[in-house]
């Protein structure tokens, strides 16, 4: 690893603008999960009214029933692969006010070697975490556009920036989503300098993740032998020691009121990108972060 000491990681603001949240809306996508029920609860302390999406409806009321009271919301269940689910989303946030922002947060991981995992699998996470941001990339940038302000946050990962074995799906998509929204944050300052982009990239978080992906694949129990095992138990590891999800929640907050694109919440995925990047310059292999 590169000689980078051990202190606390504070990104800068990059521009002087500064992005007023209460009394407008904003979607999210993926909050009955843990990282966006955190969101959710953030968001609504800031005064925003709310188009909460999941494919549960279940995880849905239990995210509604830690929010505040006085909180707007609107719940839309549906699939976030689907051009038209975030079409609706749009128009629902719409129809309550303001849109001011579009975080596009919903994931799914599914481990496994990449030659052995089903190409439904593969599909699977391919559909939710890249297809689940371009879509809702396309449906709410035209509304931000034509109004002249607004902000769209896609949630990638620490695996977004540096990859891991037995991930192979999770880590295609989510470096993909880094790939879009750094073209989507060149795109609209030539054209609509006014609307923002952001891309969070947390690392290990406590959130019941594993548990939900294996329910939207429909995987009652995995089968899973030797390395793919290994790393499997590894990350559940990382992540039951990881960050709180409000950490996730309150720095995308900060990057959204700031209009900063990057948004790493933990200091160590920072450390783990400037590696990467040495490692490219040197002419040196990968290197396995899971040991």
């Amino acid at each position: 690893m590169l000689g980078i000491p051990h202190t606390t990681y504070r990104p800068r603001p990059l521009r002087s603008e500064v992005m007023e949240l209460n009394s407008a809306v904003a979607i999210l996508t993926g909050a009955g999960g843990g990282i966006g029920s955190a969101i959710a609860r953030r968001l609504a302390v800031e005064g925003m009214s709310l188009v909460l999406a999941d494919r549960d409806a279940v995880l849905l009321e239990h995210t509604v029933e830690s929010l505040p009271e006085d909180t707007v919301v609107e719940l839309v269940v549906g699939d976030v692969g689907l051009a038209a689910h975030h079409e609706q989303l749009v128009s629902t946030a719409t129809a309550m006010g303001e849109l001011k922002l579009s975080v596009l947060n919903a994931g799914v991981y599914l481990p496994g070697l990449c030659w052995e995992i089903p190409l439904e699998q593969w599909e699977l996470q391919m559909q939710v975490n890249f297809w689940g941001v371009l879509h809702g990339v396309r449906a709410a940038v035209p509304v931000m556009i034509e109004q002249g302000f607004g902000h769209v946050v896609a949630t990638s990962s620490g695996a977004g920036l540096v990859a891991t074995p037995a991930l192979s799906p999770y880590v295609a998509s989510k470096h993909a989503v880094v790939g879009l929204m750094e073209s989507l944050h060149h795109e609209l300052n030539r054209v609509a300098p006014a609307v923002h982009s952001s891309v969070i990239c947390p690392g290990n978080i406590r959130t019941p993740m594993a548990a939900n992906s294996r329910a939207a694949a429909g995987i009652e129990t995995e089968h899973l032998l030797g390395e793919a095992l290994l790393v499997a138990q590894a990350v559940r590891a990382g992540n039951d020691a990881g960050a709180d999800a409000d950490t996730v929640a309150e720095a995308l907050v900060q990057a959204v009121i700031e209009n900063r694109f990057w948004v790493l919440p933990q200091p160590e995925v920072a450390w783990g990108a400037l590696d990467r990047v040495q490692r490219i310059m040197d002419g040196r292999e990968p290197i396995d972060l899971i040991g």
